[in-house]
């Protein structure tokens, strides 16, 4: 996978992010003058590749989440499915006789191949948000989880940023999710 910096300036990334990412591509600059340098770049090196490899070694694994918004959807869609389904235990310890969750998963894997429809899939997603709200009456870990999966179609770093941004733990499992498909 790769994107290149104009791409990345399209989807406003933070100046800490970009400053990191592009003193590492070797065009020198700070937080404050970031743009001007951006804008000095000719058009080849606004536009050449950036493998995702390079990000995740510059800026690590969080920005390289970040970046995913670059991606065609169905990749960030496979990549959030693989992440959540490595905290789904959480919900199914909770509720091991509920589905819900996990047909939604295999749902959108379905769907990324081409194995099921849109409408379809809309089902499997509704059924994952009445689990959300049934975990929701009794409010417990499983919750957290249970939003995770039902709102994984949308954007996987934002997912994945909101609840896990204190778990370095689970930091690193997303970390190797993401290897396998960068």
């Amino acid at each position: 996978m790769h994107t290149n910096l104009k791409t990345i300036v399209k989807f406003k990334p933070c100046s800490d992010g970009i400053t990191k990412l592009m003193n590492n591509l070797g065009h020198k600059c700070n937080k404050y003058n970031w743009v001007d340098v951006y804008i000095s770049l000719s058009k080849e090196q606004q536009t050449k590749d950036i493998d995702f490899k390079f990000i995740l070694e510059s800026n690590g694994v969080k920005d390289t989440f970040w970046g995913l918004r670059t991606q065609p959807e169905k990749i960030r869609m496979l990549i959030g499915v693989d992440i959540v389904e490595s905290i789904l235990h959480i919900y199914e310890k909770q509720y091991p006789n509920d589905n819900r969750m996990r047909d939604y998963i295999q749902g959108i894997r379905d769907f990324c191949n081409g194995k099921i429809t849109q409408k379809r899939l809309n089902v499997l997603k509704q059924d994952a948000y009445d689990a959300v709200h049934d975990a929701a009456a009794a409010y417990d870990a499983a919750y957290d989880t249970a939003v995770v999966v039902a709102a994984v179609a949308s954007d996987a770093y934002a997912i994945v940023y909101a609840v896990y941004i204190d778990h370095k733990e689970q930091w690193k499992k997303n970390e190797e999710i993401l290897l396998k498909y960068i």
